[in-house]
């Protein structure tokens, strides 16, 4: 009787240590591939339930990127994890360091990395099969920032904030935290006073089962103060750039928030950032941009009246219209372009 109770409350306490060490353990084949490339994912490597950075733009970048946690890639490395992403993804000389990895379920890796190239630095999120292909990736750009009001006075202490992190909210599930404010800062001691204003709000987003980050939409959470809504709709239209390479539902995020753009910036503003996020995002996928354009041509298109590309890029833009299957999307859309250069057309009615 006594050994039987022995024995089963040894098996008892090691199912609890068991338990305990669940949320830690590197599921069974998960990261084989990291493995081929000499890439031992211990603790350390596993990523939590949240992503923070340091706030390094008031010192060294690389000083201080030097002082992260994460794995330096190799030339071979970054050629297999990193390359394969295209071209959204920085400098391959830049500094990379592998941060972290998460199993998002599903047979799907998520990887995050830290890039610095001496002038700014950036956190991206890459998704991998379990053979180590790239299922999609966003560039989360600079995490933290602090600048001057008056660039042009260095005795001008009134600052911009943006500071923000990354929470994986669920097996397929992350959102990406911003706050923005102004304040007086002392950038010799790294000082911030309370801030005058801030605003704070969140992007959401789905993986997928096929690795794909579905961007879900954008909402304000928390206000204080007489908030600058000139300042905060630069970065806001500049976080919907945090997207898919490949989601189609990317455009009608986008197009959902153009109207906010309406709202903040009078129509002859010249310094309105959106006509250019909304190049950004052409580039991102041209042919996805393109298809959503002309199938929304009569059905509340909120992003048309942004859509202008300057002479010099219109070649590129109409051989990527002609690539269209559909011959009356490709006849709406030269027609468009053809628009541009009438100072007397109106943009051609919607079909």
């Amino acid at each position: 009787m006594y050994l039987r109770f022995i024995s089963m409350m040894s098996l008892l306490l090691t199912l609890v240590l068991a338990a305990c060490s669940s949320d830690n353990r590197v599921p069974d084949g998960q990261f084989t591939f990291l493995d081929s490339l000499d890439i031992t994912i211990t603790d350390d490597l596993l990523l939590g339930d949240s992503l923070t950075m340091p706030d390094i733009y008031c010192g060294d970048p690389e000083q201080q990127a030097s002082d992260l946690k994460g794995m330096q890639l190799d030339k071979r490395q970054y050629q297999a994890l990193i390359k394969p992403v295209g071209g959204d993804i920085p400098d391959p000389m830049s500094n990379w360091l592998l941060l972290g990895v998460r199993d998002m379920g599903g047979d799907i890796t998520l990887a995050a990395y830290y890039a610095c190239n001496g002038v700014g630095y950036c956190v991206d999120l890459v998704t991998y099969d379990h053979n180590g292909h790239v299922l999609d990736a966003i560039n989360t750009r600079e995490m933290h920032l602090i600048w001057r009001v008056d660039l042009s006075d260095s005795e001008n202490d009134n600052s911009y904030i943006l500071d923000s992190f990354i929470t994986f909210d669920g097996p397929d599930h992350l959102t990406l935290h911003r706050v923005m404010g102004r304040c007086l800062m002392n950038y010799e001691d790294d000082l911030k006073a309370k801030p005058q204003w801030q605003q704070a709000w969140d992007q959401t987003y789905t993986i997928d089962a096929k690795g794909q980050f579905i961007l879900n939409g954008q909402q304000v959470v928390k206000e204080q103060g007489l908030v600058d809504h000139y300042a905060t709709m630069d970065f806001k239209s500049w976080d919907l750039l945090v997207c898919s390479l490949h989601d189609p539902g990317v455009m009608d995020v986008w197009n959902a928030f153009a109207p906010q753009v309406g709202e903040t910036y009078a129509a002859d503003y010249e310094h309105n950032p959106f006509p250019w996020d909304v190049t950004q995002l052409y580039q991102m996928n041209p042919q996805r941009f393109l298809r959503w354009m002309a199938l929304k041509r009569d059905q509340g298109n909120h992003l048309l009246p942004y859509f202008r590309f300057p002479v010099e890029r219109r070649p590129d833009l109409l051989q990527e219209i002609a690539r269209l299957d559909d011959p009356a999307a490709r006849q709406w859309l030269t027609s468009i372009v053809n628009s541009w250069d009438s100072p007397h057309q109106a943009t051609p009615p919607v079909n």
